[in-house]
């Protein structure tokens, strides 16, 4: 297994932690995503993954979807959770290479850089359940320096929101928040 895939193996339970402790009733919430609920935010991931997975199993340029039916967001979680964990790890994966959603690539270069997504989520899900996300920094810290390095590019794709002030001493995950547009203090 490869430092980028574990990372991003990392932050994919990071994400994992929070959807199974979101209440039931709190799929409906407003998310820090303008115009997403819980439930979106977790369609939004899985249409991501659902992607990933498809490039990791061919080869092949795919594009995020979101699904349609979002009425059990924790199965729609489960199943494309383990389908692209399962695709990752089959043999070869991570050396496909192509003209992927950033540029030529590898796919284990594409894991590296779409860490930052699922840790971003969980924040964003963790707000709209009313739970914590527990972030870890040093996959913060990656998705930080990730980010940072190719702000302008995520921003013209409409990926990130404008970047919210935070105080010089925040938390590499509230600098990482900050960054992608969301405001930790909420």
């Amino acid at each position: 297994m490869s430092e980028n895939l574990r990372n991003f193996t990392r932050a994919v339970y990071v994400m994992d932690a929070v959807v199974s402790r979101v209440p039931h009733a709190a799929w409906d919430n407003d998310s820090p995503c303008d115009g997403w609920t819980a439930r979106d935010v977790v369609a939004h991931q899985t249409g991501v993954f659902d992607g990933l997975a498809e490039i990791a199993r061919t080869g092949e340029l795919a594009f995020p979807q979101m699904p349609e039916d979002r009425s059990d967001p924790v199965g729609m979680w489960q199943t494309s959770r383990d389908a692209l964990l399962s695709a990752l790890d089959q043999q070869g994966a991570l050396q496909h290479e192509g003209g992927y959603w950033f540029g030529p690539m590898s796919v284990d270069q594409m894991v590296s850089i779409v860490q930052w997504d699922p840790v971003i989520h969980s924040w964003d899900l963790a707000q709209a359940a009313g739970v914590e996300a527990h972030v870890p920094e040093e996959l913060a810290a990656q998705s930080l320096a990730t980010v940072g390095g190719m702000r302008d590019a995520l921003a013209k794709m409409k990926l990130i929101s404008d970047a919210v002030e935070v105080a010089a001493d925040a938390s590499v995950v509230d600098q990482l928040l900050g960054l992608a547009g969301r405001n930790p203090g909420q």
